[in-house]
């Protein structure tokens, strides 16, 4: 991504290859603070210089300043800079923004100068998917198979989109045939056993299932453990809350709905952007990359303010006043509940809970990576389980703050009144649209991608029962909750 430089360069373009090499590492390694400082210093040495452009475009696009991501990656395509790794990063920002259409084109400017080009493949088919058009989806994946286009990711969606039309026989040939295929990575060969687990509990073959989802896991790292209980009430006890400024932003636009991964944040989410006056920014990790390694002592009300502005424009809405609430569903914005009491008092939270033996298995089956490094194994799905139920008691009687459990049991058997508490909480009327989320055509770019493009559904519930003598260590932990 660094570059070369020209034949006979100028002290300044030697000064810019210097820095690009610098910050390359920064951006393969996730530190786009870093690299955006560096990279923002030497740019005004030589504004011309597309790759410089690029590595901004992509840092921002990673820390979610659509804006600048967007002002950067159209500069490096002006600039000559239309590779498909630049051009893909634009596609996705503007699918982010809700240029849909003007993210299709994009892509489909790659596919007609290079129709085996992958990583737009996987793009478009994935944006297709997300939009509720699987169909199509599977077109573009068969047409590219058969012109002998090879990926391991690309035969992936192939057997995730025929499960989703319940070819199951199908499904699970072509993942069998890629994890006989020795060319095949070793992390697709996970994503194949994640895909392979899911096929087979479609099946009802349950015990094969859980092996080939305990293979998949087998190969993350062992999770690291989770700080004591007692370590975070002593850090964020009351009196250490009371003295945390309440000088933020009155701004009631935010809705957070928290919880664990899982446990009805997506089904929450769609129910309430398919009201015409609430929009949705998905996961935003906002509050994360600003208050990950804060404590308590470091809430002053000059920071209070700056995450307070900072988190109102990078979840701006795109259409400014059509949307008079915007939800963000990153499930793990639970840790920030007290500072959002402070820094936007007037934003509404949402808690989803669910059952906890159905929410840690759902982790332990779904292909978390290592973001999620405890979804690995079962023994640590369930200490996070508690750990994350202690912190929200804990919130409960520290904060001042209205939290509305939404319980995922409630709200798929009884959907209408429970549809009703959630407008009402945001401050929104009901709207009959919110009972037919499943219709609309936003895209969905969360594991729950099919799920929520069905009715509201029951059969989730109780599901641990089918796994329940593979479950022992974790039901353990999880007595009591």
């Amino acid at each position: 991504m660094a570059g070369q430089l020209p034949s006979t360069p100028t002290p300044a373009q030697i000064k810019v290859h210097q820095i690009k090499l610098r910050a390359a590492p920064l951006l393969d390694g996730g530190q786009f603070d870093l690299a955006i400082a560096l990279l923002e210093e030497v740019l005004p040495l030589d504004r011309r210089d597309g790759i410089v452009h690029k590595m901004l475009g992509f840092a921002y696009s990673n820390v979610q300043n659509t804006t600048k991501a967007g002002i950067h990656l159209r500069r490096a395509v002006e600039l000559g800079v239309t590779d498909a790794e630049t051009m893909t990063c634009l596609a996705g920002i503007l699918r982010d923004t809700g240029d849909t259409r003007g993210s299709l084109r994009l892509i489909d400017k790659v596919l007609d100068s290079s129709p085996g080009e992958t990583r737009a493949l996987n793009f478009k088919a994935r944006m297709l998917r997300s939009m509720g058009d699987a169909e199509a989806a599977l077109d573009l994946l068969n047409r590219a198979r058969d012109a002998g286009v090879w990926h391991a990711e690309l035969a992936i969606m192939r057997a995730e989109i025929h499960r989703k039309f319940k070819r199951l026989e199908d499904g699970l040939g072509i993942i069998d045939e890629l994890l006989a295929d020795p060319r095949c990575p070793d992390h697709n060969r996970r994503d194949a056993l994640y895909e392979r687990g899911h096929t087979l509990d479609a099946m009802k073959d349950y015990d094969a299932a859980f092996d080939a989802f305990s293979r998949a896991n087998a190969m993350l790292p062992e999770p690291k453990g989770v700080i004591p209980i007692d370590e975070f009430r002593e850090i964020w006890s009351a009196e250490a809350i009371t003295q945390i400024p309440a000088v933020g932003d009155a701004s009631d636009r935010p809705v957070f709905v928290v919880g664990m991964p899982r446990s009805g944040t997506t089904l929450t989410e769609q129910i309430l952007a398919s009201h015409p006056r609430i929009g949705t920014v998905g996961e935003s990790n906002a509050l994360t990359l600003m208050l990950h390694d804060k404590l308590p002592t470091h809430l002053d009300a000059d920071f209070l303010k700056k995450v307070a502005g900072v988190y109102l424009e990078k979840t701006a809405p795109s259409r400014a006043g059509k949307f008079a609430r915007i939800v963000d569903k990153m499930p793990e914005n639970y840790y920030y509940v007290a500072v959002i009491s402070r820094s936007l008092p007037n934003a509404s939270i949402i808690h989803c809970v669910r059952d906890a033996r159905d929410t840690c298995l759902s982790c332990f089956f779904q292909n978390f990576g290592t973001r999620l490094g405890w979804t690995a194994r079962l023994e640590s799905c369930a200490k996070q389980y508690a750990f994350y139920r202690q912190i929200m008691d804990h919130w409960r009687q520290t904060v001042d703050k209205p939290i509305l459990d939404s319980c995922y049991e409630r709200l798929t058997s009884d959907p209408r009144p429970n549809v009703e508490n959630l407008l009402s909480h945001v401050g929104m009327p009901f709207d009959e649209a919110c009972m037919a989320h499943h219709k609309q055509k936003a895209n969905v770019q969360t594991a729950s991608v099919d799920q929520v493009r069905k009715p509201i559904y029951t059969s989730s519930q109780e599901r641990w029962k089918r796994y329940e003598k593979h479950l022992g260590p974790m039901l353990e932990i999880l007595e009591g909750y």
